[in-house]
């Protein structure tokens, strides 16, 4: 069976002042030599942490290549591309709160306790990463690699803070994206703003895996973090079939016992997977699914 491929480029990012940023690419078995077929799109966040332990933050990775490759040894062979973005590593890694909230928490500090005495606030910069993502890191995927052309076809995912800007991307950007997956969301960080947005700008087609563990936090110093992640987004899961998210464009996942972890996040990443490859088939003529 032919491996799935790793690719690795540069971009500099012009919407955030010429930042540089790795961007890391898993293609499916012969993509260079099945030179007729196209791909769905999976854009992520946190690509350091997606594919190999040896650059993750925490030495645990995702386990995204390895679930792919089993499928393919099962002789499903998803036909998806994933290109998985680095986060900014910056202030011991809390500039990836500025990317990937496009609102201000003003009191950081008093939420985590890694942020006392380095941050009063964070956050602001998702709109202009959003920005980087569509205007400059989207175009030239399609013009590198040959994913399909529709939103029907494309999805964007993340944890925790990944997943909160994937959610507002997803809301803001139909016309890029159908579906987002949202694991573990850190929806403490701009819980109203994320809500008043979602409602506003709510549309029924589109779609959200959502999920979360009973054991998740991001303060082990601080006992209400667990109860806060679920109850926030067992909320938000509420909200969404109350403002009329069809049953099956929302996929809800209960973890019972799960942390806040790549470990966690690579146990639900293939059910999630799974999960979008059905709703791109439902979208797009050129489907990967039946193929798997």
């Amino acid at each position: 069976m032919a491996p799935w491929t790793l690719e690795t480029i540069s971009l500099t990012m012009p919407q955030l002042g010429n930042r540089r940023r790795t961007v890391r690419i898993l293609l499916p078995p012969r993509y260079h030599c099945l030179t007729d077929r196209r791909y769905a799109l999976l854009i992520m966040q946190d690509g350091h942490n997606l594919f190999d332990p040896r650059t993750s933050a925490f030495g645990m990775h995702w386990r995204i290549r390895e679930t792919m490759e089993s499928l393919s040894a099962a002789g499903k062979n998803p036909r998806i591309i994933i290109a998985g973005v680095d986060c900014n590593h910056d202030r011991g890694g809390l500039a990836r709160l500025d990317e990937y909230s496009p609102w201000v928490n003003d009191s950081i500090e008093q939420e985590i306790s890694r942020a006392r005495g380095v941050d009063t606030k964070a956050g602001g910069e998702g709109a202009a990463y959003l920005a980087f993502i569509a205007d400059t890191l989207l175009p030239l995927l399609r013009r590198r690699y040959r994913t399909i052309e529709s939103p029907s076809a494309t999805g964007i995912a993340g944890s925790s803070m990944g997943a909160l800007f994937s959610l507002y991307a997803l809301y803001s950007r139909p016309d890029l994206f159908s579906v987002c997956g949202a694991f573990s969301p850190a929806l403490w960080f701009a819980k109203k703003q994320l809500a008043v947005f979602v409602r506003d700008r709510f549309r029924p087609d589109l779609a959200v895996y959502l999920d979360i563990g009973t054991r998740e936090t991001s303060d082990a110093n601080k006992p209400d973090f667990p109860e806060r992640y679920l109850r926030d987004t067992l909320e938000l899961r509420d909200e969404l079939l109350e403002l009329g998210m069809p049953a099956a464009n929302l996929k809800f996942v209960l973890e019972e016992g799960a942390d806040h972890s790549e470990h966690s996040w690579a146990r639900r990443f293939p059910g999630f997977l799974l999960w979008i490859l059905n709703r791109f088939s439902m979208g797009n003529d050129d489907s990967p699914s039946h193929r798997m």
